[in-house]
Order: C-alpha cells, then structure tokens, then sequence
C-alpha cells in the first residue's frame, strides 16, 4: 500500500494531542505522551532488534510539543519538553501508532 499523507496536521496544545486527518476521512488523536513513547529514534528503539529501549514510565506525564517541523515531504520532527527531539515520525510511523493501516 502507498504511503499516506495527511491532509490536516493541527496541535492540540491544551488537550497535548496531535490530530491527523488522512485522504481517507480517518482522524487519529495521538495524545504527546503516547506519541513520545512511540519515538522510532535509535536512542528509543534498537535499530537491529526493533525492541523498545524507553521505558514509558520515564516519560512526565505531562510531555508536550515545544515545536514541530516537517521533515522533506515524509515526516515530522518534535521538539519535545523532556529534552528529547531525535524521532522522525514517517506518515507510515503517525498512521501506524493511530492504530493500524
């Protein structure tokens, strides 16, 4: 399947959610903290094991987006509040941790 992109990006800041709306109508509400648990970074995520490094319960509860930018036409990269802003988080990625294809 050809990878998506999304139509709308908008950041919820007083909810902490990112909502995403896709060519499909699907919206997906990822909340900041589920989302930086999601982080694909090396540092998150073995690069040869894909077995998860972070430990959620290392994460403030209250993580938020101090900024986000587009990575090309493929991704975004958040600047989180925690100090952490190595993840590129593909469509692929965003799509996959809304809950599925």
């Amino acid at each position: 399947m050809a990878t998506l992109t999304p139509q709308t990006l908008r950041a919820h800041r007083d909810e902490r959610v990112l909502e995403i709306v896709w060519p499909d109508q699907r919206v997906d509400r990822l909340s900041y903290y589920d989302l930086r648990c999601g982080c694909p970074c090396a540092v998150c995520v073995d690069e040869i094991t894909g077995k998860a490094l972070l430990r959620r319960e290392s994460i403030p509860a209250d993580v938020h987006a101090q900024g986000v930018a587009f990575v090309g036409n493929y991704a975004l990269r958040v600047d989180w509040s925690d100090g952490h802003s190595t993840g590129i988080y593909t469509w692929d990625r965003l799509r996959e941790l809304g809950g599925g294809a």
